[in-house]
């Protein structure tokens, strides 16, 4: 017992020297509020201000049928007051923007040859909430009012509201840059394929992130997250024993990795998106039993079979 508390400071010790290393003061982004803009600028100004995301966002975000439309929502007056409440609960974003900072330097850090994107929040009426797409990065604030905001009540589920919140907004927006940036390492459409690679990005935001708790980045309770620790050995044998680990089945995928209230088959003690949390532990393996992969190595595709064998995990 000494000795793996002893080998436990070390590692903490080792990971804190690391950190602080990497030097996070640079100011890499700035937050820049269409949010606000589009509600008093004119579609002509905005193209000249954001250039091809508001095509991005008319289109892909609104679905409207042209760029001429844009008033039929920022006219609505359910968007009206909704805005209010946005511009009420992010009159300041400099924690937001600090803690992005601080996420994009660790990011420079790793991959130094990697794009730095413009950021922008902007208000969606509760649709998509991250946006990437031609050197842009937003976020829809509208989705990260807090938990106890009322109306989430009738427009999410019960088990999204928790992480509806200001707190969770930076490690989304990270998720969503780092998930649009690696797609095209994704090696295949198997459920170990997309396992690993949800865990390389969890280990990254890891990275990123690296004073945040781990059920957070994994959007997870601490009773979720506990759950999961204690119960991997179980949940692993039962994905191997109803040979589910190289399913192409996008029905078995889905009941892994997709955000639910539990994992269909499993206790319903049992938090949505498991097979995220098992990649990461995957990939954790995989580092330990690697330390001289680098992040940008790890990043590269590799047959997802072969990764495993690497990474010598066992729950």
């Amino acid at each position: 017992m000494r000795k793996h508390l002893y080998s436990c400071v070390l590692a903490i010790c080792f990971a804190l020297v690391s950190c602080s290393k990497i030097d996070t003061s640079a100011n890499l982004i700035e937050v820049e509020r269409f949010d606000r803009d589009v509600f008093t600028l004119d579609t002509l100004q905005l193209r000249q201000k954001y250039g091809e995301f508001l095509p991005v966002y008319v289109y892909g975000v609104l679905r409207l049928p042209s760029i001429d439309q844009l008033y039929r929502f920022t006219s609505d007056s359910g968007i009206v007051a909704l805005n209010a409440d946005v511009q009420r609960i992010y009159a300041s974003h400099t924690s937001t923007e600090q803690e992005l900072n601080t996420a994009f330097n660790y990011y420079h850090h790793y991959f130094p040859d990697m794009e730095i994107p413009r950021v922008l929040f902007h208000i969606s009426g509760f649709n998509q909430a991250i946006v990437t797409a031609d050197g842009f990065l937003s976020a829809s604030i509208d989705q990260y009012l807090g938990s106890d905001y009322e109306p989430y009540q009738s427009v999410a589920y019960g088990y999204e509201i928790p992480f509806m919140t200001k707190e969770q907004l930076p490690i989304d927006m990270m998720y969503g840059w780092v998930t649009s940036v690696f797609q095209e390492t994704l090696t295949g459409d198997r459920l170990i394929d997309q396992m690993v690679f949800q865990g390389k990005l969890m280990y990254l935001l890891k990275l990123f992130f690296p004073d945040t708790p781990e059920c957070n980045l994994l959007g997870y309770t601490q009773e979720q997250f506990e759950w999961c620790e204690q119960y991997e050995k179980e949940v692993w044998g039962y994905i191997m024993e109803n040979r589910e680990l190289f399913s192409t089945d996008w029905k078995t995928s889905t009941k892994y990795l997709s955000p639910a209230p539990f994992t269909s088959g499993l206790s319903r003690e049992s938090p949505g998106k498991i097979g995220v949390y098992m990649g990461y532990k995957i990939v954790k393996s995989y580092m330990k039993h690697n330390s001289d992969v680098t992040p940008a190595q790890l990043m590269q595709p590799v047959e997802s079979q072969q990764f495993l064998q690497g990474a010598e995990y066992r729950p």
